[in-house]
């Protein structure tokens, strides 16, 4: 509003810059009030005021504002369009949505999900209970996963007290990070929880002998 007063003309680059300062923030009323004021809008404009929403919990908004994107037609979704809304999804739990926005990527706008798509799926699948299919996704993957994306699986795995699934993943992290002692302590916690105490001192001797401590660092992804 100063800048209008002052007769500061808000282009599309100061204008996308504003709203993504304002949804950044948590200005979201602010944000959305500019972005929809613009004249002019490029796919940065539409992946700020996207991924703000999202990021604030607006879940319902940003999927709103994405079909909106493709209805109009002026500008096309990119990489980062899609991490934005499966970010959404993500956040709220919408399981079937992100599945449909996830194959659309490549079947309909042409798009080839990279490993952060990938990762979005992977959380959003394991926060929703369904690790097997999400242990699949990672499999199907173009590249090995990184610890990341295992983590998130693991930490989906001990919320839903599935050990089986989190001694593949835990597998998985040490071959990548042989001496990963946070994951060993995460699978240890659920074998106690679990009350499979042989399993607890299997492990406790193995970490014992590799001279590693317990670390209370190890940080599961937050549900």
């Amino acid at each position: 509003e100063f800048m209008r007063v002052k007769g500061v003309e808000v282009g599309v680059i100061l204008g996308t810059a504003l709203v993504y300062m304002y949804a950044k923030n948590g200005s979201i009323l602010t944000a959305r009030k500019l972005f929809d004021e613009m004249l002019e809008r490029n796919v940065v404009t539409w992946n700020a005021m996207i991924c703000g929403l999202a990021s604030h919990g607006h879940v319902e908004d940003a999927i709103s504002l994405f079909e909106s994107m493709k209805k109009d037609g002026v500008v096309v979704p990119n990489d980062v369009t899609f991490i934005g809304v499966l970010s959404a999804c993500c956040h709220a739990g919408l399981i079937g949505v992100g599945r449909e926005v996830f194959c659309s990527m490549k079947d309909v706008h042409g798009i080839e999900p990279k490993i952060e798509h990938y990762g979005c799926m992977v959380d959003l699948l394991g926060r929703g209970g369904k690790l097997l299919e999400a242990e699949e996704m990672i499999k199907r993957m173009p590249w090995k996963p990184d610890v990341v994306i295992l983590g998130s699986l693991l930490a989906a795995s001990k919320n839903n007290g599935n050990t089986e699934v989190a001694e593949r993943v835990v597998k998985e992290i040490l071959t990548l990070e042989p001496h990963n002692h946070g994951a060993r302590v995460a699978l240890s916690n659920m074998y106690a929880e679990a009350g499979q105490w042989q399993e607890v001192l299997r492990l406790r001797k193995t970490m014992k002998e590799e001279k590693l401590k317990k670390a209370p660092g190890w940080s599961l992804v937050a549900t």
